[in-house]
Order: structure tokens, then C-alpha cells, then sequence
């Protein structure tokens, strides 16, 4: 599992970090020999009591004895991937063959045990059978009652304690601290928040300003046939939304799982400048069929080779779950729309997002294999070029239409 990975330089950052957390106060239980104090209690006893960002009281076990914990949601998972991810369980959604070759050994052989995200359930008897003794339900956008509804379910039928968080983008950083202390790996959490404040900061700073009428209009083409899409109200269009695009998606959300229809004629009506796609490796998507079929070749993306492939590996770049993965994502978009505002260099900001997020150290042909044509934008110059013309990302197999349920998230 996880523990055969340390050879991976965050990994080992994050042992020694983990193991401070739970490393006893000065004197040891010595020093704490008839004392009847909270802190006492919680060593002793091994449990605390937290107030969740739903307002609800719950006891829970303090970092030194905590072992397992599970998620309501792929999005929720993400989350606790990137801070701890021994203390998982097993996963809540299935893995491609590529998504798999960016996460750490081991990924693989965590058990999947469900999820709660569109319509989905858990498997309970799972949950207790593997001693998971604390489940994260952790929101893209404000909490709603049917989070914690579902919550209060979970708990009761499962007797272990669900903590519901707010992971809103401009939450995040709140989201990582209450995690992060829960987990016992503060420290860490405290570097991932200031880190990703920074990158909410920086893009809403670069195109907060740009008129609505300045804003390059955007087409989100989801499903096999790009005919699904999302409003600005969805949730798995914030990314989109906070890099500056004009959305051009006109119409109603649909609940749950997302995923409105459109027809082509409304798109053609739209005429997006850009189009950002699903793949056809991974997701099963409609972007070569985009770039290539008859049909769509009179709107301006098009003509002008604006389709864009949205990056997948090892979690989608601007949705499904729309959680931490995001902030990569509202960079890639604000830096491919308006390279002149939001002048990154996205090879590095890869690099360094992916090390510090995922624990995996990617190349430079990864990486540009991975930004595919969005590299470099449209009338920039290319800094970097590939040292082979073969791809550097194993072959993936594409996802039957329940399992990117997993990747979708209606409320947690």
C-alpha cells in the first residue's frame, strides 16, 4: 500500500511530519499523571469533540488514534488524498490505467467502497467491517441540508461519526486548515491552504477586471457527443466562471449529476470562441469528433483550432469532482484564454502543483502531454519542446457512463 511508496520525496516530508503530530507533549503521560484536563482526556481516551462546519457536535478520534477514515464523495477524497492519504481507507471512485501510472503505489489496491455522489451509496457494512472510524463529507460549494441530511444517515446507520466541511473555492484554505488538524497534519494543511489562497488570489486578481462584453466566450462540451454542458449556476462550471470566460451556456441546470443537453443547433447558435472538451482516452469525450466532424465545423472554435482537450490525469482539471483539482484548473483556463493577464509558466505550475497536491513529481513531456494543443496559448511563443514524438502517458481505457458517476458530485 501507501506505506511501500517512500521513496517519493513528499511522502517522505509527510512521515516525518506525521509522525511529529502525534508524537507525545514534554514529560510523556508521566508529566500528565492525575490530571483531569481536556488535553489529558483526549491523550487517555484517544477521542475528541469537534463542531463541523454544519454546526454539528460530534467525538471523534484525536490524530495520535486515528487509523482509517472514508468520504462521502471522489470530491471528498481528493481532499484527503492530499494530506493523508495512508489514513484512507479505500477510494470512492475507479481509476484509468493513465489516472493510475500519477498517483503513488498502492492507489490501485484500495478497495472501492461507494459513494454518495449522484444517487450513488456507500458500502456500509464495508465502512465498519474495515474499522473506518471517521467519514469526510466535503462540499464544492456551500453546504445544503441534503449534505447534512445524508450525513446524519450515514452516521446513524453506521455509528461512526461523519463530519460535514465546506470546501467552496473561496473556502478552500478553511476547508484544508479544520481538515488538516483533524488528521494531525496541521502543518502541512497550513502550506497547501497559503498556497492555493495564493492561486484564487493571483487569477481572480489577473481577470477580475475584464468587461463582460471583453470576456472570451466559452463552450464546455461534456458527454460522448459534446452535447452536454453546464450553466454558470453549476457547480462544475465555477472553474470557468472564476478564470474570466464568458460561459455561453444558456440554459437550465440539471440536478444532480449536471450534465444539461443541448443540441448542436444551439451551439452553432452560441458560436463559442473556445471549446473545452472531454477526451475520448479517459472520459470517453467527444473532442476529436469536435475537431474533425462536419458538422461543427462552422463555429469559430473550430475554424480557428480553439477545442481544447481538458486535462484528466490523475483528477479532471475543472470538474467531476469539483473540488482541489479546480485550482489547477482555473489556472490552465485564465492562462489559455488571457495569456497577457495571467502569464504563468504552465509546465512549472504543473510540476509544482502535482508535487505538492498529489505527491507525484512529473516531467516536462508528461506535462505537455498531458496541456496537449493548450500549449502554449494561442500567439505565445513555446518555451518547452518534447524530447520524443511518442506519448509519455500509458494508454488509458475510457470510463462506462456509472463510473463517471464517481466523477460527478450533486452535493458533497
Amino acid at each position: 500500500m501507501f506505506d511501500q511508496d517512500m521513496t517519493r520525496r513528499r511522502f517522505l516530508q509527510f512521515g516525518g511530519a506525521f509522525a511529529l503530530t502525534v508524537a507525545l507533549p514534554v514529560g510523556g503521560l508521566a508529566g500528565l499523571s492525575g490530571c483531569r484536563s481536556e488535553r489529558g482526556d483526549e491523550i487517555f481516551r484517544g477521542e475528541r469533540v469537534i463542531t463541523d462546519h454544519a454546526g454539528r457536535e460530534l467525538k471523534i478520534p484525536t490524530p495520535a488514534a486515528l487509523e482509517r477514515v472514508y468520504f462521502t464523495s471522489a470530491l471528498a477524497q481528493v481532499f484527503v488524498f492530499s494530506l493523508a492519504p495512508k489514513l484512507m481507507a479505500g477510494t470512492s471512485m475507479t481509476f484509468t490505467k493513465q489516472e493510475l501510472a500519477f498517483l503513488p503505489e498502492g492507489t490501485a489496491d484500495l478497495p472501492n467502497m461507494g459513494s454518495l455522489s449522484g444517487n450513488g451509496e456507500i458500502d456500509r457494512e464495508e465502512l465498519v467491517a474495515k474499522g473506518v472510524q471517521v467519514v469526510f463529507s466535503i462540499s464544492g460549494v456551500g453546504l445544503t441540508a441534503s449534505n447534512i441530511s445524508d450525513a446524519d444517515k450515514l452516521q446513524k446507520q453506521t455509528g461512526i461519526p461523519v463530519v460535514c466541511i465546506d470546501g467552496s473555492f473561496d473556502k478552500i484554505a478553511d476547508a484544508y486548515r479544520f481538515l488538516g488538524d483533524l488528521l494531525g497534519v496541521a502543518e502541512r494543511a497550513e502550506d497547501l491552504a497559503v498556497y492555493l489562497e495564493d492561486i484564487y488570489a493571483r487569477v481572480s486578481t489577473a481577470v477580475g477586471d475584464i468587461p463582460e462584453d471583453e470576456k472570451v466566450s466559452l463552450y464546455y462540451a461534456e458527454g460522448p457527443l459534446g452535447l452536454q454542458t453546464e450553466p454558470d449556476v453549476s457547480q462544475h462550471a465555477l472553474t470557468f466562471q472564476v478564470a474570466g470566460a464568458r460561459n455561453v451556456a444558456a440554459v437550465e441546470e440539471a440536478q444532480g449529476l449536471g450534465m444539461s443537453n443541448v443540441s448542436l443547433e444551439s451551439v452553432i447558435a452560441w458560436n463559442p470562441e473556445v471549446i473545452v472538451a472531454w477526451d475520448d482516452v479517459v472520459r470517453g469525450g467527444a473532442d476529436e469528433i469536435i475537431r474533425t466532424k462536419e458538422a461543427w465545423s462552422t463555429i469559430k472554435a473550430v475554424q480557428d483550432g480553439r477545442v481544447y482537450t481538458m486535462p484528466n490525469i490523475p483528477y479532471a482539471w475543472c470538474d467531476r469532482p469539483p473540488g482541489v483539482n479546480r485550482f489547477m484548473g482555473i489556472q490552465w483556463v485564465a492562462n489559455m484564454l488571457y495569456p497577457d493577464r495571467y502569464d504563468v509558466d504552465m509546465v512549472e505550475a504543473m510540476k509544482d502543483f502535482y508535487s505538492r497536491m498529489y505527491w507525484v513529481d512529473i516531467t516536462t513531456d508528461q506535462a505537455l502531454d498531458i496541456l496537449g494543443n493548450s500549449y502554449p496559448p494561442l500567439g505565445q511563443p513555446a518555451k518547452y519542446e518534447k524530447t520524443t514524438s511518442e506519448s509519455t502517458l500509458p494508454d488509458g481505457s475510457g470510463l462506462t457512463a456509472d463510473q463517471m458517476g464517481n466523477r460527478a458530485t450533486g452535493g458533497d
